[in-house]
């Protein structure tokens, strides 16, 4: 309105195009105004990570038995006591049986009378539907917030035996400072082999009766691959951690894990040889829950017990 009131229309007819063009530049002049005038106030803004951190954590909050938020908090939490984590993990519906496995060396020892002999791929107690040797341990925990029954620094030693061409134990967690006896009582040769992806591998031959001693040295983020190079169908799976916060479900799929830090934001994984960390379509004390990259996140009141009931679809484990 101003430009226009300047313009003295007695004395020539602006044409329409400058007349618009002249209200773009004035609608162009008072936005860079505007701007400028706010990038001082930008300017002088300070960011707060802990408000940001918090709003992050309070978005993602969920119920327990639901999937993790932030579990790098854990270690900037205090405790305010000591709880416990028990569970059971149930398959509902039926699931195949595992595949026979391929004996085609030393069948006498490690097939004995030529029945057939299944992988451990899926194991489900029929009496209970209890899926066994899951893997559920806590991550980013350390100092204080560790018990210290389950402290680093363990070293009583673990008898990991090799019979019948089979690892006795399918999946075993263990500190990163015990060391593992692996025994053979087979009568023919075994070769170990440990893969590990942080700390110590080993390639070694076992004689019949004989062991050798191995220690991981390094905590290990997911387990291990334990094999034999002379019979490959001979699989097991090893999970070194720093701390004792672990657990592999039992036949009947229980498992507990005591004196986890109170009043601090909890981050459990679970781990099975089928699913990985990817549990679909499970449910939670009768809900539907959802565990991102197999993770559990809860946090205990003091003295408290906190139960688990995990139904698991048969479907995934197909």
């Amino acid at each position: 309105m101003l430009i226009q009131s300047e313009v003295p229309e007695v004395r020539y007819q602006q044409p329409r195009l400058c007349l618009l063009a002249s209200r773009w530049l004035l609608l162009l002049f008072v936005v860079a105004a505007l701007i400028g005038c706010n990038r001082d106030n930008l300017r002088g803004a300070i960011p707060n990570d802990a408000a940001a951190k918090e709003m992050r954590l309070t978005l993602a909050k969920s119920e327990v038995g639901q999937s993790v938020t932030d579990s790098s908090t854990a270690q900037t939490q205090q405790r305010s006591g000591w709880g416990t984590l028990k569970g059971r993990i149930r398959v509902v519906g039926s699931v195949p049986a595992n595949r026979v496995l391929n004996i085609n060396k030393d069948q006498g020892i490690c097939q004995p009378g030529g029945a057939a002999v299944r992988g451990e791929t899926v194991e489900v107690d029929p009496a209970t539907g209890g899926l066994a040797n899951v893997l559920l341990y806590a991550l980013d925990l350390d100092g204080e917030n560790v018990h210290e029954d389950a402290k680093s620094g363990k070293v009583d030693p673990i008898f990991y035996d090799q019979k019948v061409c089979r690892y006795l134990s399918h999946v075993l967690p263990m500190q990163t400072t015990q060391s593992l006896e692996v025994k053979n009582s087979d009568t023919v040769s075994h070769n170990t082999q440990i893969q590990a992806k942080r700390g110590r591998s080993i390639n070694e031959n076992i004689p019949p009766g004989s062991s050798i001693a191995y220690s991981p040295g390094k905590e290990e983020k997911e387990p291990i691959s334990v094999s034999c190079a002379v019979h490959p169908w001979m699989k097991a799976y090893l999970l070194p951690r720093d701390n004792g916060y672990f657990a592999a479900t039992e036949q009947d799929g229980a498992f507990e894990i005591a004196n986890l830090p109170a009043g601090v934001d909890l981050s459990v994984q679970a781990w099975q040889e089928k699913l990985g960390k990817n549990f679909d379509g499970i449910k939670v004390n009768g809900e539907p829950a959802t565990w991102k990259r197999g993770r559990i996140a809860l946090n205990l009141k003091p003295d408290e017990t906190v139960m688990l009931d995990i139904e698991i679809p048969a479907s995934v484990l197909e």
